[in-house]
């Protein structure tokens, strides 16, 4: 049985600058070597700051 809720559609990467980003998965060739043109597609966690408590 597949079960899609237990999917993974998104993703935490960290950028070489060391900046967080949670992008959708299918969005990256590769989490680990995302290049700036795929993390346009993210959200940038520091942007999530301004709207929430952490």
């Amino acid at each position: 049985m597949n079960d899609k809720r237990n999917e993974k559609k998104h993703v935490w990467v960290t950028d070489k600058a060391g900046n967080e980003y949670l992008c959708p998965i299918d969005a990256l060739k590769d989490p680990k070597d995302a290049t700036q043109d795929e993390l346009d597609n993210c959200i940038d966690v520091e942007s999530l700051k301004q709207y929430i408590d952490v």
